[in-house]
């Protein structure tokens, strides 16, 4: 069987990281890993391509589509299946992903002929068989219209990835001033339970980590000297962590690393983040999410202010470069923009993702719907960059202003322009293009927003 794969380019709407990030999509070197011997898989990596759907449908000729994407590639994803059927109508089309998972209906299309809601990893090369043996549908799949229900249990099983069928894009993926950068998963869920956050919801609050010894065995298969360990939260265990630390000594493994990882578990495990620092550990993505106490317990963070500033000021301390992450809720006023940024010059942050508060679909945080800003399914819009709630003390059009004005006083700093120059002149123009076309996308929503008041 002859499988093509298509990752999508975000929607022209989306504001976007892929601005200054553009990572493998590992999903589908995994599900490539689990085929069959005698079938062949192509994976067309759109944001990077500049040939149509079309070409590569025509050329490769497939017996299969499959598709994957968040909830802003939902249309383009329904594209591509509905051009696939028109080349040829006996073309297999499947669709998966984490919005999938979670929003079934959403891509409950007559172009799409199996949508993969639960456990692709077995429940693919199981559809496989169901198509090349006439074997059983496996659990997990549906067809268009059919209920989505009695879900099996979830299995989290990985193969290690194909990373070969991306071998003429590796050279192009990278995030942020992380070159040539891999993706390395180690563990499924989250532990916590952030009421805004998609990522618990899509395991159902399950939480499983794969052994040590096998990330290792895997880590030692990539090329590639930086690796992004994409784990929801990749500093739960501290027993964990040493582990993977011991192996990355007694393999010699010498790699960079950029993790996510809480602010909690920094403060409390200094020493284990310090050698962690000697092992190559480079960059932590830190959810602060706020600095107010009440908006961290309404978040459910189980955090507090002081721990979120005490990391900041340990990871400066180890030089390790922190990418925070901060969320801008709909009750804030100019006032509370620039205790913001004050707050994060004070703590040297040079590096900020600001977040306005969305609620993404499924997540369950609910929003009074006359209060959205966003219909749910403009589905483009939904990228975490947009403004989703109706601003209580400002104009639409100030609340993006806003935004553009923080981010050019925390990010603009001489401090931090100094601190960049240490990369190379390719990545520093590389983020100054990003930079200035999501400069220009917060522009262009400010400008709307101003029209439409």
């Amino acid at each position: 069987m002859k499988i093509l794969m298509f990752r999508p380019s975000p929607p022209k709407e989306t504001i976007g990281l892929q601005h200054v990030m553009v990572v493998e999509p590992l999903e589908l070197e995994v599900l490539g890993a689990t085929v069959e011997k005698d079938d062949e898989v192509q994976i067309i990596d759109f944001i990077l391509e500049k040939r149509s759907p079309e070409y590569f449908i025509r050329k490769f000729a497939p017996d299969m589509l499959c598709v994957t994407g968040y909830i802003t590639n939902v249309l383009q994803m329904k594209e591509y299946c509905t051009i696939a059927k028109s080349i040829n109508p006996s073309i297999v089309t499947v669709a998966g992903g984490v919005h999938l998972e979670v929003n079934p209906a959403d891509l409950d299309d007559i172009s799409i002929d199996f949508r993969v809601v639960r456990n692709a990893v077995t429940a693919f090369p199981a559809l496989i068989r169901h198509i090349k043996y006439n074997e059983s549908l496996p659990p997990g799949v549906f067809r268009p219209r059919e209920a989505v229900e009695n879900l099996p249990e979830f299995d989290f099983s990985f193969p290690h990835p194909d990373r070969t069928l991306v071998s003429r894009y590796r050279k192009h993926y990278f995030y942020i001033f992380h070159d040539k950068v891999a993706l390395l998963k180690t563990a499924f869920g989250c532990p916590y339970s952030c009421n805004f956050c998609f990522c618990r919801i899509i395991t159902s609050d399950n939480f499983a980590q794969r052994p040590i010894e096998d990330v290792l065995d895997e880590l030692e298969t990539i090329e590639e000297k930086e690796i992004y360990i994409v784990d929801d939260d990749f500093l739960v265990s501290p027993s964990r962590l040493e582990q993977f630390m011991d192996g990355l000594l007694a393999r010699n493994i010498k790699k960079s690393f950029l993790i996510y990882g809480r602010s909690d578990f920094i403060v409390a495990h200094v020493e284990l983040i310090s050698r962690f620092k000697e092992l190559g550990l480079r960059t932590v993505i830190v959810g602060f999410e706020s600095f107010d106490p009440d908006e961290l317990e309404k978040y459910n963070k189980m955090t507090d202010p002081l721990t979120n500033e005490k990391a900041m000021q340990i990871l400066n301390s180890l030089g390790i470069d922190c990418y925070a992450t901060v969320i801008l809720p709909p009750e804030w006023g100019h006032k509370d923009f620039d205790r913001l940024v004050e707050k994060l010059i004070e703590l040297d942050v040079k590096y900020v993702n600001l977040q306005p508060l969305t609620p993404i679909p499924g997540t369950g945080y609910q929003v009074d719907k006359n209060k959205l800003l966003i219909h749910p399914g403009d589905y483009p819009k939904w990228d975490l960059a947009h403004v989703a709630i109706t601003p209580e003390k400002m104009s639409v059009a100030e609340y993006y202003q806003c935004i553009i004005k923080a981010y050019e006083r925390i990010l603009f700093r001489p401090s931090v322009i100094k601190n960049h120059l240490r990369y190379s002149p390719k990545m520093l123009y590389k983020m100054l293009k990003g930079s200035w076309a999501v400069h220009k996308q917060y522009k262009k929503k400010y400008k709307e927003a101003l029209k439409n008041a």
